[in-house]
């Protein structure tokens, strides 16, 4: 099985105790695609490639990331905060839907060393 992409989006979502999957998380996103135009706008992109999970940011599961947190300190509550396979990548109104693909697009096509494979 391919490696799936996990794009965690950070935001206020007074419902993130869904019935479904325990904080929006467990089902990949296919529960809430109907929730979030970004969630339904990645999965229709990249189907089964990507998991991605809403995360409220007034919640306690926040304790489990300190980086987030710490953006949140040190730039205000600039949502969305967009991590993409643990790292945190884009948070405010730089984090559109371009630049979340481009994100994601670097993470399936080229990996961990994708300066090596670019073409300029």
């Amino acid at each position: 099985m391919a490696r799936k992409v996990d794009v965690k989006l950070f935001g206020y979502y007074p419902e993130a105790g869904c019935s479904e999957c325990s904080n929006y998380s467990s089902c990949g996103g296919q529960a809430h695609r109907q929730d979030d135009g970004t969630v339904k706008a990645l999965l229709d992109a990249y189907g089964d490639r990507v998991e991605v999970s809403l995360v409220n940011v007034f919640s306690d599961v926040m304790k489990g990331y300190p980086e987030v947190a710490d953006c949140i300190r040190k730039n205000g509550l600039r949502v969305p905060i967009v991590t993409v396979d643990g790292k945190l990548k884009l948070f405010g109104s730089e984090a559109t839907l371009d630049a979340i693909r481009r994100e994601v697009d670097l993470e399936l096509n080229w990996g961990p060393l994708s300066f090596l494979s670019r073409r300029p």
